[in-house]
């Protein structure tokens, strides 16, 4: 009978223990390395779908430093730049509502801005992030100005490396 005991109790010890390192539900930080993948992979998949409808686009692949407001650290950017191809067939909502939709098949389930933020018809813009993988995407069509569109995904903060 004693014996028995002392095993349940260690097994609700260990159990405990288990809990309390292993199975906190928080997911572990991606390396800034491990988001930069993503944020390219993310934004070329955006910008892959819609790269017939545009001309002279840009894009930068989160590939170098730029300034930011994360003071003495990294963070990396990806940024789309184009015009519409055909301005008067184009809708700047479809196309934000487009995007909006891929990214949050994509796990990026948090909106911070959307179109009933601006109350402007010919402005469409969308800010969603994805909080386990440190990602932010602001999505911007308009149709009065050029660029027509972007597409800006950042990663958060990393301390600098080296």
């Amino acid at each position: 009978m004693r014996l028995s005991a002392l095993l349940r109790a260690t097994a609700a010890t260990l159990g405990c223990f288990a809990v309390m390192t292993g199975c906190s539900g928080e997911t572990e930080r991606p390396t800034l390395a491990e988001a930069t993948r993503q944020l390219v992979s993310d934004g070329d998949a955006l910008v892959s779908g819609i790269e017939a409808g545009l001309t002279g686009l840009t894009k930068e692949r989160a590939d170098q430093d730029r300034n930011s407001t994360c003071l003495n650290q990294e963070q990396r950017f990806y940024i789309a730049k184009g015009n519409f191809a055909n301005p008067s067939a184009e809708s700047a909502t479809n196309l934000v509502g487009l995007l909006k939709g891929e990214l949050l098949s994509k796990g990026y389930s948090t909106d911070v801005v959307d179109n009933l933020d601006l109350w402007e018809d010919q402005v469409s813009v969308a800010v969603v992030i994805n909080p386990e993988a440190g990602l932010t995407f602001v999505l911007l069509a308009r149709k009065d100005a050029t660029p027509n569109v972007m597409v800006v995904g950042k990663t958060e903060c990393y301390p600098r490396s080296g």
